[in-house]
């Protein structure tokens, strides 16, 4: 099935990373772990709903979501879980997803 909106392939891309990245975090860590694979699912379903409702609460709520996984990952890093190049790469990708929500929401709201 291949999306048309940008931003599900963008966030369906960042999920098969961070799902890749997790698999290597130590048992002790399984919060965290799971914290940062269901934010990036929650993450998904919130770009879904904000596609259908062009609300722009959902959008921020998108925001939000982009928020708590950058503190989870910038955890992972303090704790020595990932790699710095694994938080950038991490990192970055949430960078271009902000920016996508951010414009678009300044597209709804000049409607």
């Amino acid at each position: 099935m291949q999306d048309k909106l940008l931003i599900v392939t963008k966030t369906k891309k960042n999920i098969e990373y961070i799902e890749n990245v997790i698999t290597n975090f130590p048992k002790t860590e399984v919060i965290l772990k799971n914290k940062l694979i269901t934010s990036y699912y929650e993450l998904l379903e919130l770009v879904y709903r904000a596609n259908i409702y062009k609300e722009t609460i959902y959008m921020k709520e998108i925001l939000v979501k982009i928020k708590m996984i950058e503190y989870y990952v910038k955890i992972s890093l303090n704790k020595k879980i990932i790699n710095f190049r694994k938080y950038e790469v991490i990192g970055n990708n949430l960078l271009e997803l902000n920016k996508m929500i951010n414009s678009w929401i300044m597209y709804e709201k000049s409607k």
